[in-house]
Parts: C-alpha cells; structure tokens; sequence
C-alpha cells in the first residue's frame, strides 16, 4: 500500500512538472538603450529558464503583510539575451503596463526582480483572470510591482551628446 501511495505522489509531481503553458496573447517588448530591441512573447519566456522566488515579503500599505512566492524569469536573464542591455548601476527602467501605466525604476533597486509566470501555487497568471505576466521586484513595496508589462524601456544614465559640428 505504501509503495502504491509512493508511486502515485511520484506521478503527480511529474505531472504537475511537466505542466503545460497555457495560451496567452502578450508580448514584452524591452527597448532604449540596448543593442537590439527584442520582443518575447508569453510563449517566447515560458521557454526559457526559469527561476523560483520564495518567501517575498508583499509589503502593501493597503493589505497585510504577507509572504508569497512566484516562478518566472529573472528580468537580468532577459537583459543578457541577444538584444543585450548596455546599463550600469545608474541606469533606470520604465516599464510601462498593459493599462498604460508608466513606473520607473533605478535599474539596482530591481535586483532579483522576476518577470512572474506562476504563483506560489504554481499557478499560471495566464489562467488566474488576470494578465499573464507580473514584474515581481522583491526589494521594493508591492505597492510598486507592475501587473502587466508590456514595455521595458532601459534608460542610460548619461545619454552620449554628440558636440555640434563648427
């Protein structure tokens, strides 16, 4: 009976493993200061690898604190793809949500940031009724999390200015 027990827990998580990226019509699109502009569609980064943040604190003025965790793709690894982001510490980001909604960011206060797939639960957002996608920034107030980007604009901290010609 145990073994029986053992097996099917077994089957279960590499059912629940392998699960299959639900369809969702999205792209994110991350331009300005990068080598080549590159949109991924929700397809293009359920592809890639992805990575687990747990136990992040949601700090919400409006809520209770609570602890949560997510799955996704760490917003670096999309800057170190093909398009590649020139970027230093003192760069800044503006995401722009599907709502049109604009925040920017330093670019150092998204370390460890994620754009989110699933939940905690291991839910896909695609499924949950709301957009596909959440820019989950553990070091900052969840109150500033971005549900939906669709825009990541990189912004270099000093543009180069090109003297006039005399």
């Amino acid at each position: 009976m145990g073994t029986l027990i053992g097996v099917a827990l077994f089957l279960l998580v590499i059912v629940a493993c392998n699960q299959q990226a639900p369809e969702a019509e999205w792209d994110l699109t991350i331009d300005g200061s990068v080598k080549q502009p590159t949109t991924y569609s929700f397809q293009d980064l359920t592809g890639l690898r992805r990575t687990k943040l747990t136990n992040t604190l949601t700090r919400n003025p409006e809520n209770p604190d609570e602890i949560t965790s997510w799955e996704g793709v760490t917003l670096f690894l999309l800057f170190k793809e093909p398009g590649g982001v020139e970027y230093s510490v003192d760069s800044w980001v503006l995401v722009t949500s599907a709502d049109g909604t604009s925040h920017r960011f330093v670019t150092s206060s998204l370390r460890g940031a994620l754009i989110a797939l699933k939940d905690g639960e291991g839910a896909w957002l695609a499924e949950t009724g709301e957009t596909p996608i959440r820019l989950i920034a553990p070091h900052l107030p969840s109150s500033q999390w971005v549900n939906g980007p669709v825009r990541i604009t990189v912004h270099s901290p000093h543009p180069t200015v090109t003297p006039p010609s005399q």
